[in-house]
């Protein structure tokens, strides 16, 4: 009898084990539902702003809903992939780079039409 006892003794500290490390799982899990309702928001933005870029668009607009665009996968990581926001980063790097251009061509224009000291206060 005393091997019963023991083989039982055995079991239950088994199945409290066991227990124990499946409660402290799922404790410590991230819960999918809650982060699938989390990025409902960002992607339901991002598909607007993807669908509200169009070619006959003014280049302003389309720099401000890619800023848009960008800063929605930026600041939403989990949402999506590291290819997105590699790509959102460099939408952003690229329109920073068109909106300098733009004020040096301005300036480079401004300074050609000068043609006296006076029209230089206007650049």
């Amino acid at each position: 009898m005393p091997s019963v006892a023991r083989i039982l003794g055995v079991i239950a500290v088994v199945v409290g084990l066991a227990g124990g490390g499946f409660a402290a799982g799922r404790l410590t899990a991230p819960e999918s539902d809650s982060t699938a309702s989390n990025c409902a928001e960002p992607r339901k933005l991002y598909r607007h702003y993807v669908d509200a870029i169009t070619p006959d668009q003014e280049v302003a607009a389309k720099r401000t809903n890619g800023r848009i665009l960008a800063n929605t996968i930026l600041q939403n990581p989990g949402c999506f992939s590291t290819a997105d926001r590699a790509s959102a980063q460099t939408i952003l790097d690229t329109i920073d780079q068109g909106v300098q251009e733009d004020t040096l061509n301005d300036l480079k224009e401004c300074v050609a039409d000068a043609t006296d000291e006076y029209s230089w206060s206007d650049c």
